[in-house]
């Protein structure tokens, strides 16, 4: 009876083990997301004003030749 209860004992403990290390692996796969997700807002973010500079840049471009030149 001592046996089994001993070997019972090994298998809770080796489950709380591997829940403990799963939730760690957990947190860290988390915070690896969160810094790939604050990078890509921050390239995001730079493409955006890139893009709205060249589409102003064009749009006064071509205002400027089409109103001196008609």
């Amino acid at each position: 009876m001592k046996e089994l209860l001993k070997k019972i004992l090994n298998v809770l403990e080796t489950r709380v083990n591997s829940e403990g290390e799963q939730s760690y692996e957990d947190k860290k796969e988390g915070e690896i997301k969160k810094d790939w997700m604050l990078v890509a807002a921050v390239i995001d973010r730079i493409c955006a004003i890139a893009f709205t500079i060249a589409f102003i840049g064009g749009t006064v471009s071509f205002v400027a030749v089409f109103v001196a030149h008609p």
